[in-house]
């Protein structure tokens, strides 16, 4: 068991989910068209669930970089320390991953869209996708989620550790910074049109979807994917395929560059001096 990469992993996930929630929020509510004007309510409601996003996604978390170093290191006999090796390590991290984030992201979606009390707890959110759907309901869009983040993850890792081996004249530190935030621009504009699918899907049984269809009169996101392609649509048009797209960004861009760094710090790759 490697627990410095385990125990970075967790310390890196609070630092991250502390720092950057309230623009996942607020991607949340755009993704999914649960949105309010972002000053009509107290910037605690903004860290919604934050407690329980950060319980449920630190596991997830440390089990995926634990993976991927891992697997880094068994392929690296065979296919040496290349891009090959990168994306085979991101694709295994990911699947060793995905059945512990589809179920925290269909409950952390489901806090942060939520505009009452009740509908803010955890436990009346796990109770409620059990008792409508059982257990699918917690892997639901598990994989459309495969789909979108299998060549997320190839990609972002290959972008990630091509670049730390450029020559610079910078410290390893900022050539992480720099390495991790470049991989994130990368993927998340081909992406993220994906993503937003998969979000609206994942929380169209949700009380708080279902009340705003009723007030928009839009046909509901729970019918699948051709309605929820139809609703945006309708709701946007075309651009409505990346509403919430500069938050998330702005949300994932420090989120990544701080985990890499805690991470690279920690336990770096290679015998750098930081």
């Amino acid at each position: 068991m490697d627990f410095h990469t385990l125990g970075a992993s967790v310390a890196a996930n609070v630092l991250a989910r502390v720092a950057c929630y309230p623009l996942d929020t607020i991607a949340i509510q755009h993704a999914s068209s649960t949105r309010r004007p972002i000053f009509s309510v107290p910037l605690r409601s903004y860290y919604r669930g934050i407690g329980a996003s950060i319980s449920i996604t630190t596991p997830a978390v440390a089990l995926y970089y634990c993976t991927y170093r891992a697997a880094k290191a068994s392929l690296m006999p065979y296919v040496g320390d290349s891009t090959y090796n990168y994306i085979a390590s991101g694709v295994t991290a990911e699947l060793a991953s995905s059945l512990l984030w589809t179920p925290l992201e269909v409950v952390k979606a489901r806090l942060q869209i939520s505009r009452t009390g009740r509908d803010g707890r955890l436990l009346y959110q796990l109770r409620d996708i059990a008792k409508k759907e059982g257990i699918r309901g917690f892997y639901r869009g598990y994989l459309m989620g495969l789909g979108i983040y299998i060549p997320y993850n190839a990609i972002s890792w290959a972008v990630y550790e091509n670049m730390k081996k450029l020559p610079a004249d910078l410290s390893y530190a900022t050539q992480v910074a720099l390495s991790a935030g470049t991989a994130t621009i990368c993927v998340h504009g081909l992406i993220y049109p994906f993503d937003l699918v998969k979000t609206r899907y994942q929380v169209a049984t949700s009380e708080t979807v279902a009340e705003v269809a009723g007030v928009t009169g839009r046909s509901s996101d729970k019918h699948g994917i051709k309605q929820i392609l139809r609703n945006v649509m309708r709701e946007s048009g075309k651009k409505g395929f990346y509403a919430g797209f500069f938050p998330r960004l702005m949300c994932s861009f420090p989120s990544t560059v701080i985990t890499m760094s805690v991470i690279e710090f920690v336990k770096p790759d290679t015998p750098v001096v930081v």
